[in-house]
């Protein structure tokens, strides 16, 4: 640029050495786990859940659902207050907002995204409290997998609703 002058800044680091992100989410209770791909002579293979992946807690599956969004669109925001969720995507480009409205919470208000895509497989826990979006960032149909600790009731659904344009939480995240 001439004439100008030139503000840079160094990039903050976002991995280790082996490729782990070295910051977790900004949200208390919300974490990130990495998991691997097994290539084998007819495709690739992905554990999807392991007891031993949660050894600070307990995480009895009760329910598990397969979802599909088609491009473009977004979910409404919803959260629990007593199940906890495990996304874990298995097609297409994921971005999931995430806002923690718990008023007992050090993070309380916080709110981050981040894109998920089965080319670096990981899932995404998420406690109860914690107000959650998905919308699928790729052009075909992205689908992925949730798991809850506990099971719906149907006649009591667990399941807190707010539009995806809703003013009650942050906007631009999606």
């Amino acid at each position: 640029m001439a004439g100008g002058i030139l503000k840079e800044a160094r990039a903050r680091q976002t991995l280790d050495k082996d490729w782990d992100p070295i910051s977790p989410p900004p949200i208390d209770g919300v974490y990130v786990k990495d998991v691997k791909n097994v290539i084998y002579r007819g495709g690739v293979l992905t554990e999807l859940y392991r007891p031993e992946w949660f050894a600070e807690e307990s995480f009895p599956i009760g329910h598990v659902v397969h979802v599909s969004l088609l491009p473009g669109l977004v979910t409404q925001w919803h959260c629990h207050h007593v199940q906890r969720d495990i996304v874990f995507p298995v097609r297409g480009f994921l971005r999931i907002g995430l806002y923690d409205a718990r008023q007992d919470s050090p993070t309380q208000g916080k709110s981050f995204a981040m894109n998920f895509n089965l080319h670096r497989p990981r899932y995404l826990h998420i406690p109860p409290g914690v107000w959650h979006s998905l919308k699928n960032i790729g052009t075909d149909e992205a689908v992925y997998i949730v798991l809850n600790d506990v099971p719906f009731e149907y006649e009591n659904p667990d399941d807190w609703t707010l539009a995806p344009d809703s003013p009650a939480l942050p906007s631009g995240l999606l």
